[in-house]
This record gives structure tokens, C-alpha cells and sequence, in this order.
């Protein structure tokens, strides 16, 4: 479902340090998907949370060294998108369900 023209697509990053910021993303389909990729540092994996969004965060953000995204995390269980026991780290992009269509 595409937004209607002069509609611009907005997204909020999470950052693990509790701080977000506010991007616009691209309406071509293949730039949106690269942003996403280089937000969140590679792979994308989605869960879906309330108001028709997805939480983007990076497949690989558990290896190695990382930071648990507390607010994502608390988010993703709040929607029962994770397990109780499961969390999301590193940047969260909050993308609305058109982003991903």
C-alpha cells in the first residue's frame, strides 16, 4: 500500500544508548532496503509491534560483541513478537507497514 504523493515515509531509529532519531526513507524500494541494511549493520530481520509498524534490526547483531536495545527489546516483548526471555540488540529502525510492503 504505497503512501499518496507528497506523504513522506518516516522512520525512527533506536539506538541501544536509549537515544532515537528521527530519517525519511526513500521511496524507491531497493534504496529503502539498502538504508535499512546500513542502519542496522547487515541482515535484516523484522517483527511487527502495534499501529501497522515493524521493528528492522540486523540479523547478525547478537554475535560477538554487542548492546542490547533495551527499549526495542521491551517493545518487541510488550507485542509477544520475541520471547519472554529473548532480546534485540544493536539499532532498531521503527518502520511503518508500508516500508516494507
Amino acid at each position: 500500500m504505497p503512501l499518496p504523493d507528497g506523504v513522506l515515509m518516516l522512520a525512527t531509529i533506536l539506538h541501544p544508548d536509549g537515544e532515537t532519531d528521527t530519517c525519511e526513507l526513500p521511496e524507491d524500494e531497493v534504496q529503502r532496503l539498502r538504508l535499512l541494511q546500513d542502519l542496522v549493520g547487515g541482515h535484516l530481520e523484522v517483527v511487527p509491534v502495534p499501529g501497522a509498524k515493524y521493528l528492522v534490526f540486523g540479523g547478525e547483531a547478537k554475535d560477538g560483541l554487542h548492546v542490547v536495545n533495551e527499549t526495542a527489546s521491551a517493545t518487541a516483548r510488550e507485542a509477544e513478537s520475541i520471547q519472554p526471555d529473548d532480546y534485540i540488540a544493536g539499532v532498531v529502525v521503527v518502520v511503518p507497514r508500508e516500508a516494507l510492503a
